[in-house]
């Protein structure tokens, strides 16, 4: 049996798990008291016994390939949940299988904003994504996306950069040539190296676009060398 790699799960990832309100700081705490034992039992899955008082709670995790990814969890503390939360017992495992806190520079609810005014170069029609001369929905979605980038600009390594995967936005009302339009992109949940994010823009008055937006962080190099032996 090959092992796995070794898991690197960041707080900020376990934090946008379900789970209970303060366990991720208790389970910081749980870990640092130390004595937890633990195994791997399969590539990418392990169990875990966690002192909790003069008892023991039992934990069984998978993890992604990569490593960075929680996939599945069970401590016998949550066993008869429908949608199990990640508890402080499955996060001081987590900790003590990868030897510590993996350190990151994301954190949930860290926001930048892009802004832009509507002209005769970014309207549906100049774009021909419509016949008038209003602020253009592709140009909307490019400005979200900006946002989101420069939210991600200065936390990544200098090999990385972010590419974007999905979106699903709402242009929920028209802006005229002259509208100063401002994009806000939040982390609103981090999964290992795929941040998603909450979206919406303003013209001064009113929101005119809203939704969400994911991206998924990568080497440059690698992903441009994947992309010339395609």
């Amino acid at each position: 049996m090959s092992a796995g790699p070794k898991p690197a799960i960041t707080l900020v990832t376990l934090e946008s798990c379900n789970h209970f309100v303060g366990d991720i700081e208790r389970g910081v705490k749980l870990y640092q008291q130390g004595g937890i034992e633990y195994q791997e039992r399969e590539p990418y899955g392990w169990w875990a016994n966690v002192p909790y008082g003069n008892e023991y709670r039992s934990v069984a995790l998978s993890f992604s390939r990569d490593g960075q990814e929680l996939r599945k969890y069970y401590c016998t503390c949550t066993q008869g949940y429908g949608n199990p939360p990640v508890c402080r017992h499955v996060v001081a495992a987590v900790l003590a299988i990868q030897g510590g806190i993996v350190p990151t520079r994301l954190a949930l609810g860290q926001s930048a904003t892009a802004q832009t005014t509507v002209t005769t170069y970014n309207t549906a029609q100049a774009v021909g994504s419509g016949q008038l001369d209003v602020f253009a929905t592709p140009m909307l979605i490019a400005l979200m996306e900006q946002a989101a980038c420069m939210c991600l600009a200065d936390k990544l390594a200098s090999e990385e950069t972010s590419v974007g995967v999905k979106i699903d936005v709402e242009h929920t009302a028209a802006s005229p040539l002259g509208a100063v339009i401002t994009a806000t992109a939040t982390i609103a949940v981090v999964t290992g190296r795929k941040i998603k994010f909450s979206v919406e823009a303003h013209d001064g008055q009113r929101t005119v676009g809203k939704g969400t937006h994911t991206r998924v962080i990568v080497d440059a190099s690698r992903f441009m060398a994947k992309i010339s032996d395609a």
